[in-house]
């Protein structure tokens, strides 16, 4: 249970198998792999560059291709995507028939790096390889139990004990099938996460990293796999609880009901408190000053870990609707993952532009076009000043700008939504909202 730390390389004999493909340099001379995952927080979309090579970029908690390259050594650059800027340099010696991934991690808000290399081919019958990476500051210290699928943790076998950065020092090998893994703070007997069916499916090497969400409901990890594919596998805590709020865009305030118990009373143009509890699906209603019925028992379905957002509408005959949102769990630090939505049903589509400072609406680099009322879209917004324009193209052409904001940079940590809704008292009748 000991482990390898910042700047160091683990060479073990583990296996990966040849499931998924690789891409990049020589197929000639290609003898040995490389995969970037990139694990700081306080990173944005990241590129990692091997010598003259791309491995690919990843925002936070995800991964590039899998890269094939000639054994040598190389000198390796990560970088920014949105601003360019050099994060962190270092030199790597890939080693013939191995696979390398390369963690980008962060330490007292200073980027460093994690390497864990094993063999790429060898024997595996009917049986994976795992290796285990804590990235939790959350849960500097943990133990990882594996108990098969329908089986409780007191079923469970311990794997090991991962102090913050530390990677397993042996690879443990299981038979294939879907097992239930429990994480336990050291040396604890309750979880704290639980994932099940966690379906190891491949004679391969997995990678299991440990990191913390930063999403509104706090103190939540996610659980990721990394495998030959370009793209992680992320596992939930199925015990983890859930939370929602509701944006009353009415002209009037609203009373709220959860399963016919009222849990809010929401004012005119304002975001409720989040209402948490547990997982489930539940009946949602909202109910006017003088206790008349605006909204129905509608179905509000909550995932274990999840946070929602409900907007309030009037459709365009004046009836109240809503509009789920499911908040992001990213950082919102180097980008705001920002969701749009059009409350407005007085027209087919409206147009949102993001503007910079050297920009104008006709050549802005960020923008969602086309939305239809009711429907939301999701835009990532590197970190910058943006002033947000509202405009409304009609059939013939012609052009009108509905509202606009002032430049402005979007608060670091904070998740925003962007609505376009109707104001009687804006000089056009209709406004921009960002809430938070």
């Amino acid at each position: 249970m000991k482990s390898v730390y910042l700047s160091s390389m683990l060479l073990l004999s583990a296996a990966l198998a040849g499931c998924g493909g690789s891409s990049g340099g020589d197929e000639t001379t290609a003898d040995s792999y490389l995969q970037f995952y990139n694990g700081a927080s306080v990173a944005g979309n990241t590129q990692l560059k091997a010598g003259d090579t791309s491995i690919g970029s990843a925002a936070y908690g995800d991964v590039s291709s899998v890269v094939a390259l000639k054994a040598d050594a190389y000198e390796l650059e990560l970088i920014d995507v949105a601003s360019s800027a050099n994060l962190l340099n270092d030199d790597i010696t890939l080693t013939k028939d191995n696979k390398t991934l390369y963690i980008l991690t962060q330490q007292d808000g200073q980027y460093d790096q994690l390497s864990l290399s094993f063999v790429r081919e060898p024997e595996l019958d009917d049986k994976f390889n795992l290796h285990m990476v804590n990235l939790s500051e959350q849960y500097p210290q943990l133990d990882v139990h594996i108990a098969p699928e329908g089986k409780g943790f007191t079923d469970a076998e311990l794997l090991d004990s991962l102090s913050l950065l530390e990677v397993t020092t042996e690879v443990k090998t299981q038979e294939l099938g879907k097992y239930n893994l429990y994480l336990t703070q050291a040396g604890q007997n309750t979880p704290v996460f639980t994932a099940q069916g966690v379906n190891f499916a491949y004679e391969n090497t997995y990678v299991m990293i440990i990191r913390d969400k930063h999403g509104a409901l706090e103190n939540q990890l996610s659980l990721d796999l990394v495998l030959n594919s370009s793209s992680v596998t992320a596992y939930n805590n199925v015990d983890a609880s859930a939370q929602f709020r509701m944006y009353n865009s009415l002209a009037q305030p609203v009373t709220l009901a959860l399963d016919n118990t009222e849990v809010a009373t929401v004012p005119a143009g304002s975001m409720s408190s989040y209402v948490a509890g547990a997982k489930g699906d539940f009946s949602l209603s909202v109910r006017d000053a003088s206790g008349n019925l605006l909204l129905n028992s509608a179905l509000l379905s909550l995932a274990a870990g999840e946070s929602k957002a409900v907007l309030l509408y009037n459709n365009d005959d004046e009836q109240a609707e809503a509009l789920t949102v499911v908040e992001k769990d990213t950082p919102q630090l180097q980008a705001h993952d920002v969701v749009v939505a059009n409350l407005v049903p007085d027209f087919e589509k409206l147009q949102f532009y993001f503007v910079r400072q050297n920009e104008t609406i006709s050549n802005a680099r960020y923008n969602v076009k086309n939305l239809e009322f009711k429907k939301q879209q999701a835009i990532n917004l590197p970190k910058d000043y943006y002033a947000i324009s509202l405009v409304q193209v009609a059939d013939n052409g012609s052009t009108t700008l509905l509202d606009k904001t002032a430049s402005m940079m979007l608060e670091s940590g904070k998740h925003y939504t962007l609505l376009a809704e109707k104001d009687d008292a804006a000089p056009s009748g209709y406004k921009l909202k960002l809430v938070h």
